[in-house]
């Protein structure tokens, strides 16, 4: 993984929309966590309440079952016909319960414990109809088998979980209880024709248990108004028993009389059962419709905060934009034309800038108009610089006219000195001052030019090799000039001066940056178009590529280039002089030899500022540099003349030493 990717992972690198919606989506995924555990937990007591309804169905099933066993393996054992249930009852008992137990989701020890006893109760039954076995083992496997269900019975209650249908449970098993004590009174039965006194006191204790146990129900959830019924009706019974006679008949009739008292007993079972599976029911549809309900509101609430949570982000992100965007306009391109507009003369009060489109009373508010006031001082300073820059062109322009003119007067009085100077020694002395006022000139169309002030214009067409001379006579150690053959033809009045300064500057740099016993070539070539290429090449150590880029970025700049140092504002002139008349200059390396590489200043005048170019016969430059007239008067704006004797120069006073340099550490001006 890149650089770029390793940042994007630190949370301090991420966009304002990835880090509103982390904010955004962290509690909102809690909650929906949350709030789905909720639901799901009422789910699945909805689905354990739908389970143990239908486990606790199984119940019911078997004490319906096990009653009818119970019923006939007694009435067997008593020696009275089995007419009271119906084979065909029994099985379909017994395939109810197997139904109901294969249905749950009951634990399979307690489905094959309920088999067991299904498989076991059947038998019996068969045994009791059949008589296969004696009235003690029917008796022994009876109890038994009641043995089993009841404890079955209770481990299928014991699964429950709510109170109201526990109580139900406990109820029903104690409905079962007392019922069981019927069975007791009609085991009694066996003893009346053998001791009717042991009889009478095996019912009597029967009842006595029975109506102690039916106590326990009276004021319960399942007494509505039964209770007190089969009280009344084990009243009647002891009172039959009381006045129990030995014969089959009186037995017949007791019989017939315990076995009618299990209708209320069945009653009672079924409601309880009914009670129980009620209870379940309505706990399981209660968790369902807390599930939804809760679901229902979870979603709600989700919802509300979801669009209450983007409104918000929507109220950040929204002005973060509008600033973001007005900051970046304000950056590239309000300010800058702005900025551009009051440098080219615009009246600061006149300049106005775009507000950005965030007008909130919170902290992005203030911010934009933070950043409303940063632009408009940024402005109020741009326009405070211009006023500067102004005033010191203005400076700068006062004090070249004036230096101009007095660099004129003295040129002028040289002259006239010369022309009266007979001695060869002194006439020599007055060319070097003649030539050094001429470099002072110079200097003096140096501030001009970065003064912004545009120089005066001649109306008729120069020489290109008075040109050239011209400018060789603006620098010094001319004498390592190498001009050559030039073509014949003109330049235009229009950039007589700004040539001859330009070309000046630029071989200044090349003879200061040369040995002092290497000279200066000029090299003029036809190049596209009709123009002309002009190459200034020097033998000195070179400039490395990267500062050599840079020069030339300056070079193509032009009038925005900034002046960075002193001595970098040949540069600055240079590019303004070749911007203002469509030149284009270029620095490269030289590669005389690998040793002495120099540096080749390539300068390309457009045809538009040349007139009858001729290069076929060009002829060689023999004569010393003269210097090109310039008007009398500084108020005049055109040239009037156009003789070889003076020459327009422009910018630089040097600051180095008069001698060459040998050594190039630094770019040329």
């Amino acid at each position: 993984m890149d650089k770029r990717g390793i940042r994007m992972l630190r949370p301090r690198n991420w966009r304002l929309a990835y880090k509103l919606g982390v904010v955004l989506a962290v509690p909102l995924l809690a909650a929906t966590v949350l709030g789905g555990f909720r639901v799901s937990s009422q789910l699945d007591d909805a689905r354990r309440a739908a389970a143990l309804a239908e486990q606790t169905a199984v119940a019911p099933a078997m004490l319906d079952f096990s009653r009818a066993v119970v019923t006939v393996a007694t009435t067997a054992s008593l020696g009275l016909p089995p007419q009271f249930q119906s084979s065909e009852d029994i099985e379909r008992s017994k395939d109810f319960a197997e139904r109901l137990a294969a249905r749950s989701d009951l634990d399979p020890q307690i489905a094959q414990d309920i088999d067991s006893v299904l498989a076991d109760g059947e038998a019996l039954y068969l045994a009791a109809v059949d008589s296969q076995i004696t009235p003690d083992e029917l008796r022994r496997s009876t109890t038994d088998f009641l043995a089993r269900c009841r404890n079955i019975i209770r481990v299928v209650f014991d699964l429950l979980e709510d109170n109201e249908a526990l109580v139900d449970a406990t109820n029903l098993l104690t409905v079962w209880d007392a019922q069981v004590n019927l069975l007791a009174q009609m085991e009694s039965f066996r003893f009346l024709g053998t001791n009717p006194e042991a009889a009478q006191v095996v019912a009597q204790n029967a009842m006595n248990d029975e109506e102690a146990t039916l106590g326990l129900l009276r004021g319960s959830r399942l007494d509505t108004g039964q209770i007190d019924a089969m009280l009344t009706d084990i009243a009647s019974r002891r009172e039959l028993v009381r006045t129990l006679e030995p014969t089959p008949e009186f037995g017949e009739q007791l019989g017939f009389a315990m076995i009618s008292a299990s209708q209320p007993y069945s009653d009672a079972i079924e409601s309880a059962t009914r009670k129980i599976t009620v209870t379940m029911d309505r706990l399981a549809s209660d968790a369902r419709s807390a599930a939804i309900r809760d679901a229902i509101l979870v979603g709600a609430i989700l919802t509300f905060a979801l669009v209450l949570a983007l409104l918000v982000a929507r109220s950040l992100s929204r002005p973060l934009q509008r600033l973001r965007e007005g900051t970046l306009g304000a950056a590239h391109t309000d300010l800058p034309a702005a900025i551009s507009a009051v440098k080219d003369g615009a009246d600061i009060d006149s300049v106005r800038l775009p507000t950005i489109d965030v007008h909130t009373d919170e902290e992005i508010g203030q911010l934009s108009r933070a950043v409303d006031s940063m632009n408009n001082e940024a402005l109020r300073l741009a326009g405070e610089q211009a006023r500067l820059r102004k005033q010191v062109s203005v400076m700068l322009e006062t004090l070249a006219r004036r230096n101009k003119s007095l660099v004129e007067q003295q040129l002028s009085l040289i002259d006239s000195l010369e022309y009266q100077e007979k001695d060869p020694v002194r006439l020599q002395s007055m060319f070097a001052l003649d030539h050094l006022a001429a470099r002072m000139r110079r200097t003096g169309e140096s501030l001009l030019v970065l003064a912004g002030t545009r120089p005066r214009t001649r109306t008729a067409p120069t020489l290109i090799s008075d040109v050239l001379r011209g400018a060789v006579s603006q620098v010094e150690n001319y004498q390592r000039v190498r001009i050559g053959t030039t073509p014949h033809g003109y330049f235009t009045g229009v950039a007589v001066n700004d040539v001859a300064h330009m070309i000046a500057e630029l071989l200044d740099n090349a003879l200061r940056a040369s040995p002092p016993n290497s000279s200066v070539s000029f090299v003029l070539s036809p190049a596209v178009d009709g123009g002309l290429l002009l190459d200034i090449a020097d033998s000195g150590i070179g400039i490395p590529a990267d500062t050599l880029e840079e020069i030339n970025t300056r070079l193509a700049q032009g009038d925005d280039a900034d002046v960075d140092a002193p001595r970098q504002m040949g540069l600055f002139v240079v590019g303004r002089l070749a911007a203002r008349n469509g030149i284009n200059v270029r620095l490269r390396p030289t590669f005389d030899s690998e040793t002495n590489a120099g540096v080749t200043a390539s300068i390309y005048f457009p045809a538009s500022m040349l007139l009858d170019v001729d290069t076929r016969a060009p002829a060689p430059m023999r004569e010393r540099p003269r210097r090109l007239t310039l008007p009398r008067s500084e108020s005049d704006t055109e040239y009037t003349s156009v003789p070889a004797d003076r020459a327009a120069h422009h910018h630089r006073a040097p600051t180095e030493p008069p001698h060459p340099r040998t050594d190039r550490t630094n770019p040329p001006d």
